[in-house]
């Protein structure tokens, strides 16, 4: 462990307590240009001023001598956030807890060894231009059957990409991708969402890894499609969508696992209803209330990501790593080890020789 004091660190704790600084620092009974100091490192705090933060941010001593680098959020959620309006207190959790999750990772990963069935394929919107036709070769590439996908989840944890389910802020933002050198690709998803809505979050946040190296104005409409065509084709779902009624949405919910809004939308989308017929049915969802609330006996259970819970079972089982031992490498206390990583698979993993 470095001697040297992170103020990345403190930022980062305090963001992850939902802090400001000027509540922090009331708490603390510090002024807030103090603290303001230390977190933009213009001073070092004394030992006493860091058992502080420990006891005030309920971090062990040695998170905040941690040197890893911190990520800022992606284009993708800046370019949402211009469409919704999203607090900054409410991008500043999600930035803690996303780097928070890159951190404890990196460390783990360094005994394991991730072997996948499938490759993430890169293909460039601007060469393909055609989300449609990305969706349908990443179903090809990936040997995905005909018709309904059953789950995601595993086809996406099987290239590779490390799945987190987080504790955003309901309604605000459902996902966030990020990619970065030696790591593997990471998709945080919100689990204050319906499964069909965090089901469509994680196709679209595939759509980014998929599609977008660079940021566009158009990225977001184009994540869209790709997730809409990924777990709807057009080819397998046309006539099922023919003259659609509000029974048969209802009827097809629970098959391709997505929100009546989502089949009504692509069923307008790939022309299998009239744009009159499309808005008739919406003015019909819309009266029995079905655009914030669709029928609960209408739900199905959430698709689990297990990839992650794996990598922290093979440190207790094969590596005879114990919960304190996990917990001090990750530098967290017991409180919030149970609140990020509740973890119940067996590993299938390989130790890294």
């Amino acid at each position: 462990m470095s001697n040297t004091f992170n103020p990345e660190m403190l930022q980062l704790a305090r963001q992850f307590r939902g802090f400001s600084q000027s509540a922090l620092s009331k708490s603390m009974n510090i002024t807030q240009g103090y603290l303001s100091k230390i977190e933009n490192g213009l001073m070092e705090p004394a030992e006493e001023m860091v058992e502080a933060f420990c006891k005030g941010l309920s971090f062990p001593r040695e998170y905040f001598f941690n040197q890893d680098r911190v990520y800022g959020l992606p284009v993708s959620v800046h370019a949402y956030r211009k469409k919704a309006t999203v607090p900054q207190k409410t991008l500043d959790a999600i930035q803690a807890e996303m780097n928070l999750r890159i951190m404890h990772y990196r460390k783990l990963l360094k005994s394991v060894d991730l072997a996948k069935d499938y490759e993430l394929p890169y293909l460039d919107i601007d060469q393909y231009g055609d989300a449609d036709e990305i969706a349908f070769l990443v179903r090809r590439s990936w040997m995905i059957p005909d018709g309904p996908i059953k789950n995601l989840a595993d086809f996406v944890e099987r290239a590779g990409v490390l799945i987190f389910v987080c504790d955003f802020p309901a309604g605000k933002i459902d996902g966030v991708t990020l990619a970065i050198r030696g790591m593997p690709p990471c998709i945080f998803l919100s689990k204050n969402q319906s499964a069909d809505r965090m089901r469509f979050s994680l196709a679209h946040e595939l759509g980014h890894l998929v599609m977008h190296r660079q940021p566009s104005p158009t990225m977001e409409d184009e994540a869209n499609k790709f997730a809409a065509a990924l777990l709807m084709p057009e080819k397998d779902i046309f006539y099922q969508l023919k003259n659609v009624s509000i029974q048969s949405l209802a009827a097809l919910k629970p098959v391709w696992k997505v929100s009546m809004g989502a089949l009504l939308y692509r069923a307008a989308t790939i022309g299998a209803i009239t744009k009159s017929q499309s808005d008739y049915m919406w003015r019909q969802i819309g009266s029995l209330g079905y655009r914030l609330r669709e029928p609960a006996e209408l739900d199905f259970p959430h698709e689990k990501a297990h990839l992650t819970s794996e990598i922290l079972e093979l440190h207790m089982e094969d590596l005879g790593y114990s919960l304190e031992d996990l917990m001090s490498i990750l530098g967290l206390a017991p409180e919030d080890f149970g609140n990020l990583y509740n973890f119940k698979q067996k590993p299938r993993l390989s130790i890294v020789k």
